[in-house]
């Protein structure tokens, strides 16, 4: 007695289950369950706004990824200075000074900690 196994022929396009197009890190839609208890020890023990708190995750894990990305860098720095833009009525000169400094800080704690940023964890 033969037994022969057919395949099924493969559609075109992405197959049940494929993941290529998901995206992690900075640009991800969403959070991991570890990152969202992240966000939200931030949030309660620390005192921090809950999008400070998103991005300071988010920062983090788009680091762990790709360590030596500066365009996440510009990114967080933008999005912190809107944030803080909005909250704090911030003039144009302020704003830009803000966001130097905020990307000189990401770039000096980058030089001091190659690895990525790893925040407060114990």
């Amino acid at each position: 007695m033969t037994v022969t196994l057919t395949q099924a022929k493969r559609k075109r396009g992405g197959q049940n289950g494929n993941q290529n197009a998901r995206k992690h890190g900075f640009y991800s839609t969403t959070l991991s369950p570890a990152e969202t208890c992240q966000v939200q020890n931030i949030t309660n023990l620390e005192g921090v706004d809950p999008e400070i708190a998103l991005l300071r995750v988010r920062l983090q894990s788009s680091l762990q990824y790709d360590p030596g990305n500066r365009r996440v860098f510009r990114e967080a720095s933008r999005l912190l200075v809107k944030w803080y833009s909005a909250n704090y009525q911030l003039d144009r000169a302020d704003r830009n000074y803000l966001k130097t400094v905020i990307e000189n800080m990401l770039e000096i704690a980058l030089v001091r900690h190659p690895a990525g940023l790893h925040g407060s964890r114990t």
